[in-house]
Protein backbone atom coordinates (compact mmCIF):
# COMPACT_ATOMS: atom_id res chain seq x y z
CA UNK A 1 0.00 0.00 0.00
CA UNK A 2 2.54 2.62 0.55
CA UNK A 3 4.46 1.51 -2.44
CA UNK A 4 1.58 2.61 -4.17
CA UNK A 5 1.44 5.96 -2.45
CA UNK A 6 4.92 6.74 -3.45
CA UNK A 7 3.92 5.40 -6.96
CA UNK A 8 0.75 7.94 -6.93
CA UNK A 9 2.98 10.82 -5.85
CA UNK A 10 5.78 10.24 -8.51
CA UNK A 11 3.45 10.19 -10.83
CA UNK A 12 1.88 13.45 -9.77
CA UNK A 13 4.65 15.10 -10.23
CA UNK A 14 5.61 14.15 -13.05
CA UNK A 15 2.57 15.54 -14.44
CA UNK A 16 2.82 18.95 -12.93
CA UNK A 17 6.03 19.34 -13.52
CA UNK A 18 7.14 21.99 -15.68
CA UNK A 19 9.93 21.24 -18.22
CA UNK A 20 11.23 23.65 -20.52
CA UNK A 21 14.77 22.60 -22.56
CA UNK A 22 17.75 24.73 -22.92
CA UNK A 23 16.86 25.64 -26.77
CA UNK A 24 13.60 26.66 -25.74
CA UNK A 25 14.96 29.21 -23.06
CA UNK A 26 17.44 30.09 -25.68
CA UNK A 27 14.94 31.03 -27.72
CA UNK A 28 12.75 33.06 -25.25
CA UNK A 29 16.06 35.08 -24.28
CA UNK A 30 16.57 36.26 -28.00
CA UNK A 31 13.07 37.26 -28.31
CA UNK A 32 12.87 38.69 -25.07
CA UNK A 33 16.06 40.17 -25.42
CA UNK A 34 15.41 41.87 -28.91
CA UNK A 35 11.78 43.31 -27.55
CA UNK A 36 13.30 44.94 -24.57
CA UNK A 37 16.03 46.48 -26.88
CA UNK A 38 13.58 47.62 -29.27
CA UNK A 39 11.97 49.76 -25.99
CA UNK A 40 15.30 51.67 -26.26
CA UNK A 41 15.25 52.87 -29.73
CA UNK A 42 12.86 55.31 -29.44
CA UNK A 43 14.94 56.93 -26.68
CA UNK A 44 17.68 56.64 -28.59
CA UNK A 45 15.82 58.92 -31.33
CA UNK A 46 14.98 61.23 -29.03
CA UNK A 47 18.33 61.80 -27.48
CA UNK A 48 19.69 62.08 -31.29
CA UNK A 49 17.05 64.58 -32.30
CA UNK A 50 17.96 66.90 -29.48
CA UNK A 51 20.80 68.29 -31.64
CA UNK A 52 18.55 69.97 -33.53
CA UNK A 53 16.64 71.77 -30.75
CA UNK A 54 19.19 73.62 -28.99
CA UNK A 55 17.06 75.73 -27.09
CA UNK A 56 14.69 72.75 -25.46
CA UNK A 57 15.63 69.69 -23.26
CA UNK A 58 13.87 65.96 -23.58
CA UNK A 59 12.44 65.24 -19.54
CA UNK A 60 14.02 61.98 -20.87
CA UNK A 61 9.97 59.95 -20.79
CA UNK A 62 8.10 59.39 -23.53
CA UNK A 63 5.52 57.74 -22.36
CA UNK A 64 2.94 58.44 -20.06
CA UNK A 65 5.36 61.47 -18.61
CA UNK A 66 2.19 62.65 -16.65
CA UNK A 67 2.57 59.45 -14.39
CA UNK A 68 6.39 59.01 -15.00
CA UNK A 69 6.87 62.04 -13.06
CA UNK A 70 5.22 61.40 -10.03
CA UNK A 71 7.32 58.13 -10.29
CA UNK A 72 10.35 59.60 -10.77
CA UNK A 73 9.83 62.08 -7.93
CA UNK A 74 9.11 59.00 -5.75
CA UNK A 75 12.45 57.68 -6.96
CA UNK A 76 14.24 61.19 -5.47
CA UNK A 77 12.62 61.20 -2.34
CA UNK A 78 14.05 57.65 -1.84
CA UNK A 79 17.49 58.61 -2.77
CA UNK A 80 17.01 61.39 -0.05
CA UNK A 81 16.93 58.91 1.93
CA UNK A 82 12.75 58.43 2.82
CA UNK A 83 11.17 55.37 2.84
CA UNK A 84 7.66 56.42 3.35
CA UNK A 85 6.36 58.68 0.28
CA UNK A 86 4.86 62.06 0.56
CA UNK A 87 2.66 64.12 -2.23
CA UNK A 88 5.32 66.88 -3.62
CA UNK A 89 2.74 67.90 -6.48
CA UNK A 90 0.97 69.66 -3.63
CA UNK A 91 1.41 72.68 -1.85
CA UNK A 92 0.58 71.32 1.18
CA UNK A 93 2.89 69.54 3.72
CA UNK A 94 0.81 66.25 3.83
CA UNK A 95 1.44 63.27 5.88
CA UNK A 96 3.52 60.45 4.62
CA UNK A 97 2.53 56.80 3.62
CA UNK A 98 3.48 53.65 2.59
CA UNK A 99 2.85 53.97 -0.72
CA UNK A 100 5.06 53.80 -3.93
CA UNK A 101 7.50 52.06 -1.48
CA UNK A 102 8.87 50.51 -5.26
CA UNK A 103 10.31 53.70 -6.21
CA UNK A 104 11.18 54.30 -3.01
CA UNK A 105 13.57 51.22 -2.69
CA UNK A 106 14.38 52.34 -6.66
CA UNK A 107 15.83 55.43 -5.06
CA UNK A 108 18.20 53.76 -2.23
CA UNK A 109 19.14 51.74 -4.89
CA UNK A 110 20.27 54.50 -6.92
CA UNK A 111 21.79 56.00 -4.23
CA UNK A 112 23.74 53.58 -3.44
CA UNK A 113 25.18 52.88 -7.05
CA UNK A 114 25.38 56.45 -7.66
CA UNK A 115 23.07 57.08 -10.22
CA UNK A 116 20.03 59.41 -11.15
CA UNK A 117 16.45 59.01 -10.36
CA UNK A 118 16.29 58.86 -14.41
CA UNK A 119 18.77 56.43 -15.02
CA UNK A 120 17.33 53.60 -12.20
CA UNK A 121 13.94 54.35 -13.54
CA UNK A 122 14.96 53.10 -17.15
CA UNK A 123 17.00 49.95 -15.96
CA UNK A 124 14.77 49.06 -13.54
CA UNK A 125 12.02 49.38 -16.75
CA UNK A 126 14.01 47.46 -18.73
CA UNK A 127 15.07 44.75 -16.27
CA UNK A 128 11.52 44.46 -15.44
CA UNK A 129 10.34 43.66 -18.90
CA UNK A 130 12.63 41.08 -19.44
CA UNK A 131 11.56 39.38 -16.45
CA UNK A 132 8.30 39.74 -17.50
CA UNK A 133 8.66 38.07 -20.80
CA UNK A 134 10.65 35.28 -19.27
CA UNK A 135 7.34 34.58 -16.79
CA UNK A 136 5.31 34.63 -19.43
CA UNK A 137 7.00 31.63 -21.32
CA UNK A 138 7.12 30.28 -17.76
CA UNK A 139 3.25 30.11 -17.54
CA UNK A 140 2.87 28.84 -21.27
CA UNK A 141 5.16 25.60 -20.20
CA UNK A 142 3.03 25.00 -17.08
CA UNK A 143 -0.03 24.77 -19.29
CA UNK A 144 0.78 23.14 -22.51
CA UNK A 145 3.80 19.96 -22.35
CA UNK A 146 3.67 20.76 -26.23
CA UNK A 147 6.49 23.35 -28.16
CA UNK A 148 3.76 24.95 -30.60
CA UNK A 149 1.00 25.96 -28.00
CA UNK A 150 4.01 27.54 -25.77
CA UNK A 151 5.20 29.54 -28.34
CA UNK A 152 1.90 30.72 -29.47
CA UNK A 153 0.58 31.81 -26.44
CA UNK A 154 3.97 33.85 -25.53
CA UNK A 155 3.93 35.33 -28.80
CA UNK A 156 0.69 36.64 -28.52
CA UNK A 157 1.11 37.95 -25.13
CA UNK A 158 4.28 39.47 -25.91
CA UNK A 159 3.71 41.17 -29.12
CA UNK A 160 -0.14 41.45 -29.59
CA UNK A 161 -2.94 44.10 -28.66
CA UNK A 162 -6.17 44.98 -29.70
CA UNK A 163 -7.93 46.84 -32.68
CA UNK A 164 -7.95 50.53 -31.41
CA UNK A 165 -5.42 51.37 -34.10
CA UNK A 166 -8.82 50.49 -36.10
CA UNK A 167 -11.63 52.43 -34.04
CA UNK A 168 -9.01 55.36 -34.18
CA UNK A 169 -9.89 55.24 -37.85
CA UNK A 170 -13.04 55.22 -37.67
CA UNK A 171 -13.53 57.48 -35.25
CA UNK A 172 -10.53 59.94 -35.76
CA UNK A 173 -12.27 62.75 -33.22
CA UNK A 174 -12.30 60.29 -30.22
CA UNK A 175 -10.34 62.13 -27.49
CA UNK A 176 -7.33 60.58 -25.78
CA UNK A 177 -9.35 59.52 -22.69
CA UNK A 178 -11.74 57.58 -24.53
CA UNK A 179 -9.64 55.94 -27.33
CA UNK A 180 -9.54 51.85 -26.95
CA UNK A 181 -7.61 50.51 -24.09
CA UNK A 182 -4.66 49.49 -25.98
CA UNK A 183 -4.17 53.62 -26.98
CA UNK A 184 -4.73 54.25 -23.76
CA UNK A 185 -3.93 52.46 -21.42
CA UNK A 186 -0.67 51.07 -21.16
CA UNK A 187 -0.82 48.92 -18.37
CA UNK A 188 -3.72 46.71 -20.68
CA UNK A 189 -1.31 45.78 -22.88
CA UNK A 190 2.32 43.76 -21.97
CA UNK A 191 4.23 45.27 -25.08
CA UNK A 192 3.07 48.71 -24.25
CA UNK A 193 3.76 48.30 -20.36
CA UNK A 194 7.19 47.93 -21.04
CA UNK A 195 7.58 51.41 -22.85
CA UNK A 196 5.42 53.65 -19.64
CA UNK A 197 7.22 52.49 -16.60
CA UNK A 198 9.10 49.41 -14.29
CA UNK A 199 5.97 48.67 -12.11
CA UNK A 200 3.81 47.91 -15.05
CA UNK A 201 6.12 44.87 -16.04
CA UNK A 202 7.15 43.85 -12.50
CA UNK A 203 3.41 43.45 -11.49
CA UNK A 204 2.40 41.72 -14.84
CA UNK A 205 5.27 39.06 -14.41
CA UNK A 206 4.18 39.02 -10.63
CA UNK A 207 0.51 38.09 -11.33
CA UNK A 208 1.89 35.64 -14.32
CA UNK A 209 3.66 33.80 -11.85
CA UNK A 210 0.64 33.22 -9.44
CA UNK A 211 -1.13 31.84 -12.48
CA UNK A 212 1.75 29.52 -13.16
CA UNK A 213 1.53 28.42 -9.64
CA UNK A 214 -2.21 27.50 -9.30
CA UNK A 215 -3.04 26.09 -12.72
CA UNK A 216 -0.35 23.56 -11.41
CA UNK A 217 -2.13 23.02 -8.42
CA UNK A 218 -5.99 23.01 -9.39
CA UNK A 219 -4.91 20.36 -11.97
CA UNK A 220 -6.52 16.91 -11.78
CA UNK A 221 -3.99 14.54 -9.56
CA UNK A 222 -1.51 17.04 -7.91
CA UNK A 223 -1.16 16.51 -4.24
CA UNK A 224 1.94 18.26 -2.85
CA UNK A 225 1.17 20.32 0.15
CA UNK A 226 3.08 24.08 0.06
CA UNK A 227 6.69 23.77 1.43
CA UNK A 228 8.89 26.48 2.33
CA UNK A 229 11.30 24.37 -0.94
CA UNK A 230 7.91 23.63 -3.33
CA UNK A 231 6.86 27.29 -4.17
CA UNK A 232 4.72 27.81 -0.83
CA UNK A 233 7.22 30.52 0.64
CA UNK A 234 7.74 31.83 -3.15
CA UNK A 235 4.12 32.57 -3.70
CA UNK A 236 3.41 33.77 -0.27
CA UNK A 237 6.61 36.09 -1.75
CA UNK A 238 5.15 36.44 -4.63
CA UNK A 239 1.38 37.46 -3.49
CA UNK A 240 2.68 40.24 -0.76
CA UNK A 241 5.33 41.80 -3.43
CA UNK A 242 2.23 42.09 -6.02
CA UNK A 243 -0.21 43.74 -3.21
CA UNK A 244 2.74 46.30 -2.32
CA UNK A 245 3.53 47.16 -5.66
CA UNK A 246 -0.19 47.68 -7.21
CA UNK A 247 -3.07 46.55 -5.21
CA UNK A 248 -4.68 46.55 -8.72
CA UNK A 249 -3.47 43.51 -10.44
CA UNK A 250 -3.54 41.87 -7.19
CA UNK A 251 -7.46 41.89 -6.63
CA UNK A 252 -8.67 40.53 -10.06
CA UNK A 253 -6.34 37.31 -9.51
CA UNK A 254 -6.58 37.05 -5.88
CA UNK A 255 -10.77 37.40 -6.17
CA UNK A 256 -10.58 34.41 -8.64
CA UNK A 257 -9.12 32.03 -6.87
CA UNK A 258 -11.17 32.54 -3.50
CA UNK A 259 -14.44 31.79 -6.08
CA UNK A 260 -12.53 28.72 -7.52
CA UNK A 261 -12.12 27.68 -3.92
CA UNK A 262 -16.46 28.35 -3.19
CA UNK A 263 -17.06 26.27 -6.75
CA UNK A 264 -15.04 23.39 -5.86
CA UNK A 265 -15.84 22.94 -2.50
CA UNK A 266 -19.53 23.23 -3.69
CA UNK A 267 -18.87 20.49 -5.97
CA UNK A 268 -16.83 18.50 -3.67
CA UNK A 269 -19.44 18.88 -0.75
CA UNK A 270 -16.36 18.88 1.52
CA UNK A 271 -13.85 21.72 1.79
CA UNK A 272 -10.78 21.18 -0.67
CA UNK A 273 -8.03 21.37 2.48
CA UNK A 274 -5.15 21.30 0.17
CA UNK A 275 -6.47 24.22 -2.69
CA UNK A 276 -7.17 25.88 0.63
CA UNK A 277 -3.77 25.59 1.87
CA UNK A 278 -2.30 26.73 -1.40
CA UNK A 279 -5.49 29.79 -1.97
CA UNK A 280 -4.20 30.71 1.70
CA UNK A 281 -0.32 31.55 0.99
CA UNK A 282 -1.85 34.09 -1.54
CA UNK A 283 -4.41 35.46 0.48
CA UNK A 284 -3.11 35.65 4.50
CA UNK A 285 0.11 37.75 3.30
CA UNK A 286 -1.64 40.48 1.44
CA UNK A 287 -4.36 41.30 4.35
CA UNK A 288 -2.23 43.53 6.31
CA UNK A 289 -1.28 45.46 3.49
CA UNK A 290 -5.56 45.29 2.30
CA UNK A 291 -6.68 46.60 5.40
CA UNK A 292 -4.12 49.83 5.51
CA UNK A 293 -5.12 50.93 2.25
CA UNK A 294 -8.86 50.51 3.02
CA UNK A 295 -8.00 52.37 6.44
CA UNK A 296 -6.48 55.19 4.06
CA UNK A 297 -9.27 55.13 1.63
CA UNK A 298 -11.95 55.83 4.25
CA UNK A 299 -10.51 57.79 6.86
CA UNK A 300 -11.05 61.25 6.71
CA UNK A 301 -7.70 63.20 6.82
CA UNK A 302 -5.76 65.56 4.70
CA UNK A 303 -5.76 62.99 1.79
CA UNK A 304 -9.33 62.40 1.73
CA UNK A 305 -9.48 65.04 -1.85
CA UNK A 306 -6.11 63.22 -3.19
CA UNK A 307 -8.51 59.69 -2.64
CA UNK A 308 -11.56 61.32 -4.04
CA UNK A 309 -9.76 62.57 -7.23
CA UNK A 310 -8.30 59.03 -8.44
CA UNK A 311 -12.01 57.43 -8.72
CA UNK A 312 -12.50 57.89 -12.39
CA UNK A 313 -15.45 56.78 -14.14
CA UNK A 314 -15.15 53.63 -16.15
CA UNK A 315 -14.04 53.02 -19.55
CA UNK A 316 -17.33 52.29 -21.75
CA UNK A 317 -17.43 48.47 -22.77
CA UNK A 318 -16.79 48.90 -26.21
CA UNK A 319 -13.35 50.37 -25.66
CA UNK A 320 -12.11 47.19 -24.06
CA UNK A 321 -13.75 44.99 -26.91
CA UNK A 322 -11.94 47.19 -29.59
CA UNK A 323 -8.83 47.00 -27.09
CA UNK A 324 -8.45 43.58 -26.98
CA UNK A 325 -9.42 42.95 -30.64
CA UNK A 326 -8.50 40.31 -32.46
CA UNK A 327 -7.08 37.51 -29.53
CA UNK A 328 -10.87 38.05 -27.88
CA UNK A 329 -12.20 37.03 -31.42
CA UNK A 330 -10.19 34.35 -31.81
CA UNK A 331 -10.65 33.35 -27.62
CA UNK A 332 -15.03 32.60 -27.78
CA UNK A 333 -14.92 29.50 -29.21
CA UNK A 334 -12.35 28.28 -25.92
CA UNK A 335 -14.60 30.70 -23.92
CA UNK A 336 -17.63 29.21 -24.99
CA UNK A 337 -16.35 25.51 -24.60
CA UNK A 338 -14.97 25.91 -21.04
CA UNK A 339 -18.58 27.52 -19.93
CA UNK A 340 -20.43 24.60 -21.52
CA UNK A 341 -17.69 21.63 -19.58
CA UNK A 342 -16.03 24.18 -17.42
CA UNK A 343 -13.04 21.34 -16.78
CA UNK A 344 -11.42 22.15 -13.40
CA UNK A 345 -8.30 22.35 -15.29
CA UNK A 346 -6.65 25.55 -16.51
CA UNK A 347 -9.78 26.19 -18.32
CA UNK A 348 -12.02 26.98 -15.07
CA UNK A 349 -9.54 28.89 -13.21
CA UNK A 350 -8.72 31.06 -16.34
CA UNK A 351 -12.90 31.35 -16.98
CA UNK A 352 -13.19 33.02 -13.60
CA UNK A 353 -10.21 34.84 -13.65
CA UNK A 354 -11.48 36.57 -17.28
CA UNK A 355 -15.32 37.25 -15.68
CA UNK A 356 -14.42 38.19 -12.11
CA UNK A 357 -11.49 40.64 -13.87
CA UNK A 358 -14.13 42.22 -16.34
CA UNK A 359 -16.41 43.28 -12.88
CA UNK A 360 -13.43 44.13 -10.87
CA UNK A 361 -13.44 47.29 -13.77
CA UNK A 362 -16.78 48.63 -13.05
CA UNK A 363 -16.72 48.08 -9.50
CA UNK A 364 -16.65 51.99 -7.43
CA UNK A 365 -12.59 51.74 -6.62
CA UNK A 366 -9.93 54.75 -6.78
CA UNK A 367 -8.88 54.21 -11.05
CA UNK A 368 -10.95 50.82 -11.76
CA UNK A 369 -9.04 50.59 -15.07
CA UNK A 370 -5.98 49.89 -13.37
CA UNK A 371 -7.47 46.28 -12.73
CA UNK A 372 -7.31 45.97 -16.68
CA UNK A 373 -3.14 44.85 -16.25
CA UNK A 374 -4.12 40.71 -15.87
CA UNK A 375 -6.61 40.66 -18.23
CA UNK A 376 -4.63 39.97 -21.34
CA UNK A 377 -3.23 36.89 -20.04
CA UNK A 378 -6.61 34.69 -19.55
CA UNK A 379 -7.55 35.90 -22.84
CA UNK A 380 -4.57 34.98 -24.82
CA UNK A 381 -4.80 31.45 -22.83
CA UNK A 382 -8.32 31.27 -24.71
CA UNK A 383 -7.21 32.77 -28.09
CA UNK A 384 -4.48 29.57 -27.83
CA UNK A 385 -6.72 27.36 -26.75
CA UNK A 386 -9.16 28.00 -29.65
CA UNK A 387 -6.58 29.01 -32.38
CA UNK A 388 -4.74 25.10 -31.64
CA UNK A 389 -8.15 23.40 -30.88
CA UNK A 390 -10.97 25.22 -32.68
CA UNK A 391 -9.46 27.44 -35.62
CA UNK A 392 -6.26 25.11 -36.89
CA UNK A 393 -9.60 22.38 -37.25
CA UNK A 394 -11.28 24.19 -39.55
CA UNK A 395 -8.23 25.93 -42.00
CA UNK A 396 -6.46 23.93 -44.57
CA UNK A 397 -3.42 23.24 -43.37
CA UNK A 398 -2.13 25.21 -46.27
CA UNK A 399 -3.43 28.38 -45.41
CA UNK A 400 -2.43 27.88 -40.99
CA UNK A 401 0.46 30.16 -41.64
CA UNK A 402 -0.65 32.69 -43.69
CA UNK A 403 -3.49 32.94 -41.13
CA UNK A 404 -1.22 33.31 -38.44
CA UNK A 405 0.73 36.08 -40.01
CA UNK A 406 -2.64 37.76 -40.91
CA UNK A 407 -3.90 37.53 -37.13
CA UNK A 408 -0.05 39.61 -36.57
CA UNK A 409 -0.54 41.16 -38.50
CA UNK A 410 -3.76 43.46 -37.57
CA UNK A 411 -2.67 42.47 -33.40
CA UNK A 412 0.32 44.90 -33.61
CA UNK A 413 -0.59 47.79 -35.14
CA UNK A 414 -1.33 49.94 -32.50
CA UNK A 415 1.35 48.87 -30.84
CA UNK A 416 3.37 50.46 -33.26
CA UNK A 417 1.41 53.54 -32.82
CA UNK A 418 2.19 54.31 -29.46
CA UNK A 419 5.71 53.38 -29.99
CA UNK A 420 6.13 56.02 -32.48
CA UNK A 421 3.63 58.89 -32.25
CA UNK A 422 5.70 60.65 -29.20
CA UNK A 423 8.83 60.55 -31.36
CA UNK A 424 6.51 63.28 -33.32
CA UNK A 425 6.47 65.52 -30.49
CA UNK A 426 10.52 65.29 -30.52
CA UNK A 427 11.07 67.29 -33.55
CA UNK A 428 8.36 69.81 -32.83
CA UNK A 429 8.91 71.86 -30.02
CA UNK A 430 5.24 73.08 -29.71
CA UNK A 431 3.99 69.78 -29.78
CA UNK A 432 6.82 68.19 -27.04
CA UNK A 433 5.88 71.31 -25.07
CA UNK A 434 2.23 70.53 -25.06
CA UNK A 435 2.53 66.59 -24.70
CA UNK A 436 5.19 67.10 -21.68
CA UNK A 437 7.97 65.47 -23.35
CA UNK A 438 10.23 68.57 -23.89
CA UNK A 439 10.69 72.04 -21.82
CA UNK A 440 12.32 74.79 -22.54
CA UNK A 441 16.28 74.61 -21.50
CA UNK A 442 16.14 77.06 -18.90
CA UNK A 443 13.92 75.29 -16.90
CA UNK A 444 16.17 72.49 -16.43
CA UNK A 445 18.92 74.61 -15.52
CA UNK A 446 16.55 76.85 -12.80
CA UNK A 447 15.76 73.48 -11.83
CA UNK A 448 19.57 73.13 -10.60
CA UNK A 449 19.36 76.48 -9.33
CA UNK A 450 16.73 76.02 -7.31
CA UNK A 451 17.77 72.57 -5.70
CA UNK A 452 21.17 73.99 -5.06
CA UNK A 453 19.77 76.77 -3.25
CA UNK A 454 16.07 76.27 -2.34
CA UNK A 455 14.75 75.31 1.20
CA UNK A 456 13.98 71.66 1.26
CA UNK A 457 9.65 71.98 1.19
CA UNK A 458 9.45 75.28 0.14
CA UNK A 459 6.39 75.83 -2.46
CA UNK A 460 7.38 77.33 -6.01
CA UNK A 461 5.08 78.65 -8.55
CA UNK A 462 5.31 77.88 -12.12
CA UNK A 463 3.14 76.92 -15.12
CA UNK A 464 1.70 73.36 -15.21
CA UNK A 465 4.64 71.85 -17.31
CA UNK A 466 7.31 72.70 -15.32
CA UNK A 467 5.53 71.55 -11.90
CA UNK A 468 5.27 68.50 -12.99
CA UNK A 469 8.89 67.68 -13.25
CA UNK A 470 10.29 70.16 -10.63
CA UNK A 471 9.83 67.64 -7.99
CA UNK A 472 11.18 64.72 -9.81
CA UNK A 473 14.79 66.87 -9.73
CA UNK A 474 14.36 69.09 -6.35
CA UNK A 475 13.16 68.98 -2.60
CA UNK A 476 10.63 71.54 -3.27
CA UNK A 477 6.90 71.29 -3.80
CA UNK A 478 4.31 72.76 -6.65
CA UNK A 479 1.24 74.73 -5.90
CA UNK A 480 -0.10 73.01 -9.17
CA UNK A 481 1.60 69.91 -10.93
CA UNK A 482 -0.23 67.40 -11.42
CA UNK A 483 -4.34 66.57 -12.48
CA UNK A 484 -4.27 63.63 -9.76
CA UNK A 485 -1.79 64.36 -7.13
CA UNK A 486 -2.01 67.80 -6.43
CA UNK A 487 -4.70 68.19 -4.00
CA UNK A 488 -7.51 69.64 -5.31
CA UNK A 489 -6.58 70.37 -8.55
CA UNK A 490 -8.59 71.54 -11.05
CA UNK A 491 -9.02 74.41 -8.40
CA UNK A 492 -5.22 74.69 -8.06
CA UNK A 493 -4.82 74.79 -11.99
CA UNK A 494 -7.62 77.62 -12.17
CA UNK A 495 -5.46 79.66 -9.26
CA UNK A 496 -2.19 79.41 -11.53
CA UNK A 497 -3.79 80.38 -14.46
CA UNK A 498 -5.42 83.28 -12.67
CA UNK A 499 -2.45 84.15 -11.07
CA UNK A 500 -0.28 84.69 -14.29
CA UNK A 501 -3.14 86.49 -15.62
CA UNK A 502 -2.84 89.00 -13.31
CA UNK A 503 -5.49 87.84 -10.85
CA UNK A 504 -5.36 87.46 -7.11
CA UNK A 505 -1.74 88.25 -6.97
CA UNK A 506 -1.08 88.50 -3.18
CA UNK A 507 -3.82 86.05 -2.07
CA UNK A 508 -2.25 82.83 -4.19
CA UNK A 509 0.94 83.75 -3.03
CA UNK A 510 -0.09 83.94 0.75
CA UNK A 511 -2.56 81.10 0.95
CA UNK A 512 0.02 78.70 -0.30
CA UNK A 513 3.32 80.44 1.55
CA UNK A 514 4.99 80.66 -1.82
CA UNK A 515 8.77 81.02 -1.65
CA UNK A 516 9.82 81.04 -5.23
CA UNK A 517 8.33 81.84 -8.99
CA UNK A 518 9.16 80.95 -11.80
CA UNK A 519 8.10 83.45 -15.45
CA UNK A 520 8.87 82.95 -18.92
CA UNK A 521 9.23 85.69 -21.18
CA UNK A 522 6.90 86.67 -24.31
CA UNK A 523 4.86 83.77 -22.73
CA UNK A 524 1.30 83.82 -21.09
CA UNK A 525 3.53 82.47 -18.44
CA UNK A 526 5.75 86.11 -18.03
CA UNK A 527 3.67 87.14 -15.05
CA UNK A 528 4.59 90.77 -15.08
CA UNK A 529 1.59 92.53 -13.92
CA UNK A 530 1.66 89.95 -10.46
CA UNK A 531 5.03 90.73 -10.20
CA UNK A 532 5.04 94.37 -10.61
CA UNK A 533 1.97 94.52 -7.84
CA UNK A 534 4.36 92.43 -5.48
CA UNK A 535 7.28 94.37 -5.93
CA UNK A 536 9.39 91.72 -7.41
CA UNK A 537 11.74 93.26 -10.55
CA UNK A 538 14.83 91.69 -9.81
CA UNK A 539 15.13 88.10 -10.69
CA UNK A 540 17.37 85.64 -8.39
CA UNK A 541 18.39 83.84 -11.06
CA UNK A 542 17.97 84.36 -15.24
CA UNK A 543 18.34 80.46 -17.66
CA UNK A 544 17.43 82.00 -21.12
CA UNK A 545 14.13 83.01 -21.27
CA UNK A 546 13.13 81.88 -17.41
CA UNK A 547 13.57 83.91 -14.38
CA UNK A 548 13.33 83.03 -10.91
CA UNK A 549 12.01 85.37 -8.60
CA UNK A 550 12.39 84.61 -4.90
CA UNK A 551 9.67 85.77 -2.68
CA UNK A 552 10.50 88.00 0.81
CA UNK A 553 8.71 86.01 3.71
CA UNK A 554 6.84 89.11 4.59
CA UNK A 555 4.20 88.30 1.32
CA UNK A 556 3.85 85.00 2.61
CA UNK A 557 1.67 82.93 5.09
CA UNK A 558 3.77 84.28 8.00
CA UNK A 559 3.80 87.80 7.11
CA UNK A 560 1.47 90.03 10.35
Amino acid sequence: MQRNNITATVLARERTAISVSATEWRWVTIFSGLLVAASVLPYLWAFISLNTQPNHRFVGILHSPLDSAVYIAKIEQGIRGAWLSTLTHTPEAVPSLFLNSFYLALGHLASALGLSALMIFHLARLTMSFAMFVAFYHLGSAIWQRLRPRRLFFSILAVGSGLGWLALILSPQTPQTQLAVDLNLFEAIPLLAIFANAHFPLAITLIALIAATYVTVFRPGFEMAPTFLNGGLSIALISLLLVIVLPHGWLPIASALVLYLIILSVRMRRLPRLELTWVSLTILPAVPILIYYWALLTAENPLSAWVAQNRIAPLPPDRYLFGFGLPLIAALPAIWRAVRYFERDGDRFMLLWLIVNVIILYLPLPMPQRSVIGLFIPIVYFATRAIEDFWFERIPIKWRDAALVAFFVFSVPSNVLMAIVPMIGINDPVRGEEGGLMMPKGYTEAFRWLNNVGEPGAVVLAHPLPSLWLPAYTALRVVYGHPYDTLEGSKRSNEVQQWYAGQNCRELIARYDVRYILTQRNTPYEGTICLNELGLRTPAAVYNDVSVYRVPRELGRDSP
